[in-house]
């Protein structure tokens, strides 16, 4: 059994603005998802990487990302969908998977998980069907419709999705190809496979691994990025 890496990043970033997609922007003199491969690139357990890119980009990834910064586990850099779905089932092909493989889908504009949630997500993977890291939400939540609330929820039932998912290789492809089948679309790879009936399970997650969005989000990244480097100077 081995353990894969998909790095999703053919989105175009529209709610971040700007021509160059969010995950080409610097953050802290390198690109956001130099950042997040070399997470992978570090990792013991992750034997290869995937990199899913819009087609325009493609190239420019290959030549920018993965050979400036000499990334040796990065296997192949494929062109990604219109939809999520699509982009991380051409990455799952463009591996040569075994059934009980790990897969772990991560997303581009999340640089900055650590080593050691990796680790939880895929120890946690090898007794389950699935796994994702989650967060417990701090505040109420309300269900709303239009400008009213129709209820409170119990947030301690409600939990905040992050990446990176590591999921079984048959599970994942059971998934996708149920999916296809019944044209369902998921906004995460946990989604597909809840759907298929398979069990997932979670570990908490950690507040610095946000996701990119907005230009705020970048700013926070590099304010996360500087606090490591006090903890943990050269």
């Amino acid at each position: 059994m081995a353990n894969y890496a998909i790095v999703v990043a053919a989105g175009q970033g529209t709610r971040f603005g700007g021509e160059t997609p969010k995950q080409f922007l610097l953050l802290h003199d390198r690109p956001v998802i130099a950042h997040t491969l070399q997470r992978f690139e570090q990792s013991a357990l992750i034997e290869k990487i995937v990199v899913v890119a819009a087609p325009a980009w493609k190239n420019y990834l290959s030549r920018e990302i993965v050979a400036r910064f000499q990334f040796k586990k990065c296997a192949a850099v494929v062109s990604g969908g219109e939809r999520r779905q699509d982009s991380v089932w051409a990455g799952w092909q463009a591996l040569a998977l075994k059934p009980k493989d790990i897969v772990v889908v991560h997303d581009a504009v999340r640089p900055l998980f650590s080593l050691l949630l990796l680790e939880k997500v895929i120890a946690a993977c090898a007794r389950h069907d699935g796994c994702i890291p989650a967060l417990s939400l701090p505040d109420t939540v309300k269900q709303v419709a239009g400008e009213i609330i129709t209820a409170t929820l119990d947030r301690e039932c409600l939990k905040l999705a992050q990446t990176p998912q590591a999921f079984r290789s048959e599970v994942l492809q059971r998934a996708f190809q149920q999916a296809q089948s019944e044209n369902i679309q998921g906004t995460d790879e946990a989604a597909l496979v809840e759907r298929s009936g398979r069990r997932i399970c979670w570990v908490e997650g950690e507040a610095s691994n946000l996701k990119i969005t907005t230009p705020s989000d970048l700013d926070l990244a590099d304010f996360f990025l500087r606090q490591r480097e006090v903890r943990s100077p050269a």
